[in-house]
């Protein structure tokens, strides 16, 4: 079951993130939703110094320990588009988005 079919169920504020290789990436800081009120982004702290990036909610699940598993390697998310301050996507953080994933944000 993805996150998006258990959504009204469940915060991921909190929760570890882990790659498809299940190598720790990080922890869920906030999560922004579209105009419906559905998750679409995970913004993800990488560690002390890598700061935090926005991670795709799509296909993405929480396995049997809690952890946010994402289809994406622990390199393609430290390499992902960084958050600023205020967790706001602009139109030009979408158009981020949309070079590094390849879909609008």
């Amino acid at each position: 079951m993805t996150f998006e079919q258990e959504r009204p169920r469940t915060s991921l504020t909190g929760h570890d993130v882990v790659d498809s290789e299940m190598t720790k990436v990080g922890r869920v800081t906030d999560v922004l939703s579209d105009e419906r009120a559905t998750p679409k982004w995970a913004v993800v702290k990488t560690g002390v110094f890598g700061g935090e990036r926005f991670v795709p909610l799509d296909r993405t699940y929480l396995d049997t320990d809690g952890r946010l598993v994402v289809p994406l390697t622990k390199t393609d998310i430290k390499r992902a588009p960084r958050v600023r301050g205020d967790h706001v996507i602009t139109s030009d953080v979408q158009r981020e988005l949309r070079d590094y994933y390849g879909r609008a944000a």
